[in-house]
């Protein structure tokens, strides 16, 4: 008979692999893998996940602390509507303690545990954490919030979201009534927010 156990989260010392430190190295290499079929190099550029980019320094509302954050798309900074964090970001439980979004925020955690992580086809779904960063372009405050489709492996495991020019971005703001803003526009037509999801900025 099968026995189901559930599954919680534990803090375990152990040692990581920081894989991206090693991007351009494995995607130069996999050249030199002759004989692989071109599907199985193209899911391990996929898993490597270079990504180019800068990092932008947010800092949280009411302090004077500052979080990275990793972007390709440094130019869609004046349309950053809100923040997301990985709900295994480190920082999380430390912003929510002994908040009224303490014991909210421990259930989402524990509840994204047991999901595909990698699964980009599930339902979007994110909690707000009742605090707020500064954009440094417009000083403006902007919520953040945990989701479960922020991986802690890429970036910083703290994004930016462009909802205007992000589909992914898009739909969460639409679920969680977020505002939408348009800061590039094509060249033949205006683009406002009703029609940003099939804009390809």
């Amino acid at each position: 008979m099968l026995q189901s156990t559930q599954i919680v989260l534990k803090e375990l010392e152990q040692w990581f692999f920081r894989i991206t430190d090693y991007a351009e190295e494995l995607l130069q290499d996999l050249g030199r893998l002759e004989g692989w079929p071109e599907r199985v190099r193209k899911m391990q550029e996929n898993w490597i996940g270079r990504s180019e980019g800068i990092l932008v320094y947010f800092r949280l509302k009411d302090t004077n602390e500052i979080v990275p954050v990793f972007t390709t798309r440094p130019d869609t900074l004046f349309g950053v509507s809100f923040m997301v964090f990985a709900p295994l970001h480190p920082k999380v439980q430390e912003m929510v303690k002994d908040t009224p979004y303490e014991e909210k925020v421990k259930q989402f955690i524990q509840a994204s545990i047991t999901q595909d992580r990698f699964d980009v086809s599930k339902e979007k779904e994110g909690l707000f954490i009742g605090k707020y960063a500064i954009n440094p372009m417009n000083n403006e405050a902007v919520p953040i919030y945990i989701a479960n489709f922020v991986l802690m492996e890429y970036g910083t495991g703290f994004i930016m979201a462009v909802p205007a020019h992000d589909q992914r971005d898009f739909d969460f703001a639409r679920k969680y009534n977020i505002p939408i803003k348009v800061v590039i526009q094509p060249e033949d037509r205006e683009l406002k927010a009703v029609d940003v999801r099939i804009q390809k900025a």
